[in-house]
């Protein structure tokens, strides 16, 4: 911490500031529909050890930190996010690095006073940042955190090409499965809650196809579609009254989207729904100011899913990584924490 810099506090979030919470959020360069409470919020009572952090200086907050007490071999651990695919801080617009050094080593204390055995980040790509930004990953690295994982994600650059962008982006093959399946007269139909029964027939076909559980339930769809119509979209490839493909789209910024889920039919599996599907959305998405549509992760764990990533560059997607940070108490052996070498020079 800077000399006579003001020094950071810690507190879990208390019941009656769920709405600082939200306008904070509101304005965060880091925040997303992951840090929201009310999208937390359709987990069920009794799922998840919920302790959302809250990091004050000088009576004014720095940052947000969705998360709770996952209970590993070692003991009680801090994870943000719980419930979601990625958390860390959502943090106060032109947080200094001297700050978000200072954020970090603080929440070392805290963890410490708690008795919790550790602390595990999972941050977005940076291109989730407005503007973009590695200071929070670079923190945490510089306070002796290490990266446990990384999610090599497929993202579409939706300010790539202009309409139509699938001329451009497409790989030759997939631009002519659109081309086919609009002439045969499909269309893009986006819905709330009224579409859930015709996505729910392509999302059960594919998931018993491929012999997997969903991370949600439909009970978990129908609630945040109704919860958050706003933040949480269907978007279905209807042919003559059927759905070929259908996607469960998450606005997680004002210029990120994300699907969770992409499902198509098996027994319209040679409509090519789905390419079609991209298609209109990457234009719809555009005109909407979204700059990113996240497609997910094709690879973690190791795990290299070639059809998946082969499938997913044939869009025209380009990667960004996810990446988790952990950090043992442990791992310092000691009360006084050990971080990187790094010297601090200050302006002459």
């Amino acid at each position: 911490m800077n000399r006579g810099e003001a020094s950071i506090q810690v507190s879990p979030l208390r019941g009656d500031e769920h709405q600082l919470w939200r306008e904070f959020l509101a304005a965060s360069p880091t925040g997303s529909l992951y840090h929201d409470l009310d999208f937390l919020a359709y987990h069920p009572e009794g799922r998840f050890r919920f302790e959302h952090l809250v990091l004050r200086q000088e009576g004014q907050i720095l940052a947000l930190i969705p998360g709770g007490i996952a209970n590993r071999e070692e003991g009680p651990v801090f994870t943000s996010p719980l419930g979601a695919s990625f958390g860390g801080p959502a943090v106060k617009p032109y947080l200094r690095t001297a700050q978000c050094l200072a954020m970090v080593q603080t929440l070392q204390e805290y963890a410490q006073a708690r008795g919790w055995a550790g602390m595990d980040m999972t941050l977005p790509p940076a291109v989730f940042a407005t503007p973009s930004s590695d200071v929070v990953s670079f923190a945490l690295f510089a306070r002796g955190f290490t990266m446990a994982n990384r999610w090599l994600c497929a993202m579409l650059d939706l300010e790539q090409a202009d309409e139509p962008r699938y001329e451009a982006l497409f790989r030759k093959r997939q631009a002519t499965h659109v081309r086919a399946a609009r002439r045969k007269g499909m269309a893009l139909v986006e819905a709330g809650a009224e579409g859930l029964s015709h996505f729910l027939e392509v999302f059960e076909d594919t998931y018993a196809r491929h012999g997997v559980s969903a991370t949600h339930s439909p009970q978990d769809i129908a609630w945040l579609l109704d919860r958050l119509p706003h933040r949480a979209r269907l978007y279905l490839a209807m042919l003559d009254g059927r759905c070929a493909a259908g996607v469960l789209v998450f606005m997680l910024t004002k210029s990120v989207a994300y699907t969770f889920y992409i499902c198509n039919s098996t027994a319209l599996a040679e409509e090519r729904g789905m390419p079609f599907l991209y298609a209109e959305l990457a234009d719809l998405l555009a005109r909407r100011g979204v700059r990113w549509l996240d497609l997910g992760p094709a690879c973690w764990d190791g795990n290299f899913n070639a059809g998946v990533t082969f499938f997913k560059e044939s869009l025209g997607c380009v990667t960004h990584c996810r990446d988790r940070w952990s950090w043992r108490r442990s791992w310092t052996g000691a009360p006084a924490l050990a971080s990187r070498n790094f010297i601090m020079e200050s302006a002459s």
